[in-house]
Order: structure tokens, then sequence, then C-alpha cells
């Protein structure tokens, strides 16, 4: 049974409830979202200045994604439950498609699953796209990382973006980093830290659980009491893995780049912040999953630096 729901919950990897947690907890004025945590509400968490990704989106990417991804995924109203993260209101769009998780990923080409079924051989859902199409998607993707990791210098254009590090891009680097942390989470230190417990138990301001809603991956975040089915999936998934840690670019020295909590990602939804409207308010500062979620990451962390943690667990 539980192979059953994991297969189930990879292929919700990218599709989400409106108003639930597809969120990265970027994109300028919104927030972002899932189910608890801190963070500030200053978007992307970075310095710099956000108009050129924004233009980039809003010039060149705006007109695709309304042409060819409204019939299902218009905020307004998604088919079939899917996530609703393109905004018929050109002046919102930017914000609401950067406040889907499982839309844009960390923004690296490789992991912003908008590119990704972009490049589905014949298609997706009938749609194809030209060069240029994904040409300016991934100009406007490089934009984001170089404006969310404060980086600086090139990075924009056809490739996987810019920076140092052996020859790597951003995208290559934000897969390495994930790789090695997938590899270093355990089970042992997943359930030390009380992740299941803290999560699954964890109630908004209307004392209803996380894992009402959340048990089975709904809406492309998990909680649960379930700790097998729980570690499983944010170790596997990287879409899931997102929702609670994020990679930080060091575009001088990608070499560098690391792990950190994603906090950011979780005001949006606390605060009903769009597209998260219909959401139990909830403390995004101060909860015991928050807590479960330092210790665990703590330990994991440690491990990473120790090394020799094997390979990578994740599947996709």
């Amino acid at each position: 049974m539980r192979a059953v729901l994991l297969a189930a919950i990879a292929s919700i990897g990218l599709v989400g409830c409106v108003g639930e947690l597809d969120t990265t907890g970027g994109g300028g004025d919104t927030g972002g979202g899932s189910d608890t945590g801190g963070g500030s509400d200053t978007g992307g968490g970075t310095t710099g200045d956000s108009s050129k990704a924004r233009k980039a989106y809003d010039d060149n990417v705006h007109s695709i994604m309304a042409a060819k991804c409204m019939a299902c995924h218009n905020a307004a109203g998604p088919v079939g439950n899917l996530s609703g993260f393109v905004n018929a209101d050109a002046t919102k769009a930017w914000e609401t498609i950067t406040g889907f998780q499982s839309a844009v990923g960390n923004f690296t080409p490789t992991l912003a699953g908008v590119l990704i079924k972009v490049d589905v051989a014949g298609g997706h859902q009938g749609q194809t796209y030209t060069a240029d199409d994904k040409n300016k998607i991934t100009g406007w993707l490089n934009e984001e990382v170089l404006w969310r990791n404060a980086g600086t210098g090139t990075g924009t254009g056809t490739g996987s973006g810019s920076g140092t590090g052996g020859g790597e891009t951003p995208a290559q680097a934000t897969q390495r980093v994930l790789a090695e942390w997938s590899a270093c989470m355990t089970k042992a230190n997943f359930d030390a830290a009380n992740m299941a417990g803290a999560w699954g138990n964890l109630t908004a301001n209307n004392n209803q659980r996380c894992s009402n809603c959340h048990a089975s991956g709904d809406g492309g975040f998990i909680a649960t009491v379930q700790s097998q089915l729980f570690f499983d999936v944010i170790s596997q998934n990287k879409y899931f893995m997102l929702q609670y840690f994020t990679v930080k670019l060091d575009l001088a020295n990608l070499a560098a780049s690391k792990v950190e909590i994603n906090k950011q990602s979780f005001l949006g939804v606390s605060q009903g912040q769009d597209p998260h409207r219909e959401h139990p308010r909830f403390n995004a500062t101060t909860n015991n999953g928050m807590t479960a979620l330092q210790n665990f990451y703590t330990t994991t962390a440690a491990a990473v630096t120790a090394g020799g943690c094997g390979p990578s667990k994740l599947t996709n």
C-alpha cells in the first residue's frame, strides 16, 4: 500500500491545490507557502532589484503561459485541481507564478516544472513550444536565479546560467547539492527530530491539523504521522523536499552552494497571501514543526559535512 501511495505522490510532484502549498516563498511581493515555518516577507529572501526578473517574465513569458497553459492552470479556476499558476491579470501574473513551488522549483532550469513540462517529448497536453519559447522561459528563470541568490554577472539567455565551480552551472550545482542532501538524510535523524509527530499533529488557528489535508501529499506538500512514508517522500522527491529545504546558490563559487531551511516558503500561506487566500492561518515562525525541522536540518548538515553518506535517494 505504501508503494502505491508513493507512486501516487510522485505523480503529483507538479500538481497542487489552488490556495494551498505549491509555493516557493519567493516572488517579490507575495511570500510563498507551505504549512508552517519562519522567514520574512521581503520576497525571495535576497537583496537587490527584482525588476529584471519581473520584466523578463512580463515581457517575454507571460504571453506564452497565457496562450499555452491558461486552459488548465488558470488561477481563477484550474482544471482538475491542477496548480493555478497563470493569472489572467498581467499585473499580478509574476507574483502568482513565482508563488508555486511546482512551477518554479528553485528557478534553475532543471528544477523548474514549468520548463520541464515544456521539454516533454511530443509536447505537454497537446501543446508544443518553439525554441524561442524555451529560450525566453529559460532566460527568465536565469534572471530569477541571479536576483534570488544576489548574483552578479551573466546567466541570462538560452543556457542554464553561469557561475564558477569547475564549469558547473547553477542548475547542475542545485542538483548536486540536493543529491548530497538526500544521501545524508537518515530515518534515524528524522525520527530523533520528531518530524512526523511535529508536522503530522501541527494545527492551524482553526484547530485543523496539517495532516488532515496533506497526509497523502495533497497540494504538493506532505505532513503525516506516518514516519516512513513522510521520510521516503521528502528524501526521494525533490519537489516535496523543496517545501522544507532549498538550495542557496553561491554564484561566485558554485562549489560552496548549500542547502538551507526553506523558511520563506512557509510565510505566505500562513498569512493567506495569494495564491493561498483559502488556507487556514497559523503561526509561521514558532511551532513544533519548525523546531523539528531545525533539528533535522542540523543533524543532516553535520552528516553532509562529514561526508561518506552514500548514494542519493532522489528518484527525480
